[in-house]
């Protein structure tokens, strides 16, 4: 059976989709976009598909210019078990297979093209799908190539950022809402700072990153931390570095991690601040003593009860300002 779709059909097919699969996610794509993974249903983080596979044109030129995210494939390497993402250079198909249905559409994995762009497509369902399967797997997969550096093209992005935020570009007028993934499946974690970075390092660590400005940086952190940290998972950020006064708590977002060596570690947390509290001494340590988190403990993922604990403290609290970079 086929159906023709179009527009706002495409993502909301993907979204049931997505949310119905339980053994396939196949996907192929030249572009990929920011915060693309929200065209899927939210519920994938918790029952993803047992077999996903992505294939993306990713090189130099589709990076710099802006038509792969290397975030999003890290995104989708750390969240998705089991995940297997491969590069091609040399197809322009945009094929969605989710079990025995498969869509084939003119729109490219980003949100602009789901959200802002008349797209179309053709959703596949029933025996039929083989086929498509079948071509995905002979024609694509099979020659595709596993992308080994990452880091280099995360660089390369970052670098061409700053010419796109100083590019004029209007925005078509939505046609679709995408809708936003909430924190419900967002890990959270407890991280100390005991040593803030210091301005020599701070500029070292950008440097080999391209990270941008505004974002703040967390040095030397534990290698259980960095290694389970998971690109978009919250963190309450202490600088525990002062002896004296207020303690100062981030709540932020993880955007990147990096190993860079300096002499205050080599293991870095890049993150964006959501909002900024400032707590009494006394009331801190007994926060984390009601929480049953040790006072020099570093990193910790926390669960319900910790979270909950934390959030009720720190809601009689008034928020800071944001600091401006």
């Amino acid at each position: 059976m086929t159906r023709f779709l179009s527009c706002g059909e495409l993502y909301e097919t993907i979204q049931q989709k997505s949310l119905e699969a339980k053994e396939i996610l196949w996907v192929c794509s030249p572009n990929l976009g920011l915060d693309a993974h929200k065209i899927f249903s939210q519920e994938i983080l918790k029952n993803p598909p047992a077999d996903i596979r992505f294939v993306f044109r990713v090189d130099d030129a589709t990076v710099k210019r802006g038509e792969v995210n290397p975030y999003e494939i890290q995104y989708f390497s750390e969240h998705f078990n089991g995940s297997s993402i491969r590069t091609h250079e040399n197809f322009h198909s945009n094929i969605y297979i989710f079990d025995q249905s498969a869509l084939i559409t003119s729109a490219n994995m980003t949100k602009t093209a789901f959200e802002n762009n008349i797209e179309v497509g053709v959703l596949i369902e029933g025996s039929e799908v083989d086929e498509v399967k079948s071509f995905f797997n002979q024609s694509l997969w099979t020659h595709a190539k596993t992308i080994n550096d990452l880091k280099r093209y995360k660089q390369a992005w970052n670098i061409a950022q700053k010419t796109w935020k100083n590019s004029n570009v209007k925005r078509a007028k939505p046609q679709t809402a995408i809708r936003d993934w909430t924190n419900d499946y967002t890990r959270t974690w407890y991280i100390g700072i005991l040593n803030r970075v210091s301005s020599k390092n701070e500029r070292k660590i950008k440097k080999e990153t391209n990270w941008q400005p505004e974002l703040s940086l967390a040095g030397d952190i534990g290698y259980n931390c960095f290694k389970e940290i998971k690109l978009g998972d919250l963190a309450y950020v202490i600088d525990l570095s002062k002896k004296r006064g207020k303690i100062e708590i981030e709540l932020a977002r993880v955007f990147d991690k990096s190993r860079v060596e300096t002499d205050q570690g080599d293991l870095h947390l890049a993150y964006e601040i959501k909002n900024c509290y400032s707590i009494e001494r006394q009331q801190f340590y007994e926060m984390l003593e009601n929480s049953d988190i040790k006072s020099r403990s570093c990193e910790k993922l926390l669960d319900e009860d910790q979270l909950m604990q934390i959030a009720n403290t720190l809601s009689s609290i008034k928020r800071k300002r944001k600091p401006k970079r």
